[in-house]
């Protein structure tokens, strides 16, 4: 079966349009969360990725937005066992959404998955964007967050999602040639987004030979 990957612009309704398209193709969301419980279970530390994402929270990394459009990227000085740990972790993550993506019905959302399967012929990589203030009006209506709440979390997450893609594989996250469509869902409503998608997908699996379930 195929398997999508989304990459988004925290607060652009990724998560959100994960769930939908499981909801109607009947996969299987893997998030941050469930790829950092399956390292910890392979005993692979995961201390020297959450020290990584704080420093890029951190006044260091405050230039980050605009560095990022210039294609140059923030690199941590390297500590004793990071490199280690970054190889086994980049190592764990190929193994995992490799199998993933082999056996099919799975959509995953962030931890560089448009990256380690951007040369993989099942998978189907989309990136949703939008403007900031649109981002923050969607994680308060969607999540309960104050206004004060919203756009700090966005701007947190636009650190670190910039800073680790940069420093586990040396990429730019948001380069379009990774993607096979990106959506600005301030240009697009939501609902809109969900059916194109999946419409999208629907045509991708017809396209590797697969039938979709509806």
């Amino acid at each position: 079966m195929a398997v999508v990957t989304i990459s988004r612009l925290f607060g652009a309704g990724g998560r959100t349009l994960g769930l939908r398209l499981c909801e109607r193709f009947k996969f299987r969301l893997v998030d941050a969360s469930v790829i950092d419980e399956l390292a910890r279970k392979a005993k692979i530390s995961v201390d020297w990725l959450a020290a990584m994402e704080k420093e890029a929270s951190s006044a260091t990394l405050r230039l980050i937005s605009s560095v990022v459009s210039s294609g140059i990227f923030y690199r941590t000085p390297a500590v004793p066992g990071e490199e280690f740990e970054q190889k086994k972790y980049v190592a764990f993550l190929t193994q995992i959404m490799t199998s993933m993506a082999n056996e099919g019905g799975y959509v995953l959302v962030g931890r560089g998955s448009q990256l380690v399967l951007k040369n993989h012929p099942r998978v189907l990589h989309l990136l949703l964007v939008g403007e900031a203030k649109d981002r923050a009006e969607f994680l308060i209506r969607h999540y309960d967050m104050s206004q004060a709440e919203a756009e700090e979390i966005i701007r947190e997450q636009e650190k670190q999602r910039a800073a680790v893609a940069s420093n586990i594989f040396g990429m730019n996250i948001d380069d379009p040639g990774l993607y096979h469509v990106i959506l600005n869902t301030s240009r697009i409503p939501f609902e809109r987004v969900v059916k194109i998608t999946t419409g999208m997908l629907a045509r991708f699996m017809k396209a590797i030979g697969e039938t979709p379930p509806f």
